[in-house]
């Protein structure tokens, strides 16, 4: 008698319906035979599990005289893709497997384009494969194949669900009869992780101290930018001082990070205003023709702003809620898109940025000597006046934030022979002075609160031959009043 090849229904079309099928079915149910879907995994999540491998075996439980197999299963992909399986025939070759050898394998094909009706573009896995006489009858309990899928994607907020199903499956008996089973079917609850924190606004700040003024760049960066956010667009306003800062130019995505996510970038603004203070740059990423692109994730500098400083100041972002836009996902239920078909803003935190500019100016109110100022403030020349030993200067800042000046006045220009005897005048009030001197200078260090002050510096005693000129200067002065005055008699 030939040998008989049992291989029930191997070449046969999609025809099974792949939807979210109850748990259990029944297939000619009349036995304690199982073909069972498992894993080790029952639900996935809430933490976050993109990426995250996990296995199932595809298990005939409970069969007898088992000769051939022929079974589909299926998945839809919004959730997870397949990475890799391994089929167990023969059990000689795969212990805890099913069927004895020899086998002949018909279908052992996974299609990751399967489209199965009643549900969204899936994927299928087909295998086939029966004993071939003299081989046994399979009896009790084994693997017929495990498989590998991976986390793709988990929503955000919200639960949602895995299913694996058989789509299809005969079981057959040495003399090609089918055996009667209960298909089983795979359920994995996937919960929804916390949406990612939204990313950092960096404003660079700069620590100088020399010679004003003094130029240097700041970056505006973005932070931490998780994928999910899918930046669209950014639009950037910078605030500063014009009195201390003044911005030179301004550059949007100088090293064309953003750009590398999109077909093309439409930069809307790229300018600066030093009348009222402000730098700006906006940026549109447009897709590709089919509609596509890449979600921008990461660390990245969104522009570059070259300032001039004379002294130091804030360089604040300005609060706009749209500084930075996500693309439009009107599939996205949780907020801030809430199902919207535009865009909406992106959640953000800002690190604002200072310049602390500290300026070193050398300054001569009288020929031959040299008064040196330290200061956060924009600092005026300094003017000697006649008579009381006083040194006149003007000091600008930022409102709001405290300036302070120290002044190195040399000894041998002007000096004090008294305790307190240095006197300084904010806008005419006396202020109180921090006095440190060596053998060459005297350091006059004072503070004061922002805007723009006259500085008055009063002490005792100046250079005498400063004077003796000055006094020539009175006299000279009074002869000159007096021949005047004669003249007109």
């Amino acid at each position: 008698m030939r040998n008989k090849l049992v291989i029930m229904m191997c070449i046969m079309t999609i025809a099974a319906t792949f939807t979210i099928a109850p748990n259990v079915s029944k297939v000619n149910a009349s036995s304690e035979t199982y073909l069972k879907i498992v894993s080790d995994v029952t639900e996935l999540g809430p933490e976050n599990v993109e990426g995250q491998n996990f296995t199932v075996r595809c298990i005939i439980e409970n069969v007898t005289n088992l000769y051939g197999v022929d079974i589909q299963i299926g998945w839809t992909t919004e959730y997870i893709r397949y990475v890799n399986h391994t089929k167990m025939i023969p059990v000689e070759t795969h212990p805890g497997g099913i069927l004895h050898q020899q086998t002949v394998p018909v279908k052992d094909d996974v299609d990751e384009n399967a489209s199965m009706p009643g549900a969204a573009l899936g994927t299928m896995y087909w295998v086939a494969e029966a004993s071939m006489a003299p081989a046994a009858s399979f009896n009790g309990t084994g693997t017929a194949f495990e498989m590998t899928f991976q986390v793709k994607k988990q929503p955000i907020f919200f639960d949602s669900h895995i299913y694996i199903n058989i789509t299809s499956s005969t079981l057959s008996d040495k003399s090609g009869s089918p055996i009667d089973h209960t298909q089983v079917n795979l359920h994995i609850l996937l919960h929804g992780r916390p949406q990612p924190a939204g990313p950092t606004i960096n404003i660079s700040s700069i620590n100088y101290k020399g010679s004003v003024p003094y130029t240097f760049d700041v970056n505006v960066s973005i932070l931490n930018l998780d994928p999910y956010w899918d930046l669209g667009g950014f639009d950037i306003k910078v605030s500063y001082d014009p009195q201390v800062l003044e911005a030179t130019s301004i550059i949007a995505d100088p090293d064309g990070w953003f750009a590398n996510f999109w077909s093309n970038t439409l930069i809307i603004k790229n300018e600066t205003n030093n009348d009222i203070g402000r730098a700006w740059a906006a940026v549109l990423g447009l897709p590709y023709e089919n509609g596509t692109h890449t979600e921008p994730y990461g660390n990245a500098t969104l522009c570059t702003i070259s300032f001039k400083a004379y002294a130091s100041g804030p360089i604040e972002k300005l609060s706009d809620a749209y500084s930075l836009a996500a693309y439009p996902h009107p599939e996205r239920p949780e907020p801030p898109f809430n199902n919207a078909e535009w865009s909406v803003p992106i959640p953000f935190n800002v690190t604002q940025g200072f310049a602390n500019v500290i300026g070193v100016m050398e300054h001569t109110p009288l020929t031959g000597y040299i008064v040196t100022t330290e200061s956060n403030s924009s600092v005026s020349p300094i003017f000697f006046k006649l008579g009381i030993p006083t040194l006149i200067f003007n000091v600008t800042g930022v409102e709001g934030y405290t300036g302070y000046c120290n002044i190195t006045i040399p000894k041998s220009f002007m000096w004090s022979t008294v305790e307190d005897g240095w006197i300084v005048l904010v806008d005419g009030q006396m202020v109180t002075p921090t006095i440190t001197e060596d053998a060459e200078n005297t350091y006059v260090y004072f503070t004061y609160s922002h805007s723009t002050h006259n500085i008055s510096i009063i002490t005792t005693s100046v250079v005498p031959e400063f004077n003796f000129a000055m006094m020539l200067t009175t006299l000279l002065a009074a002869a000159i009043a007096l021949g005047l005055i004669k003249k007109k008699k």
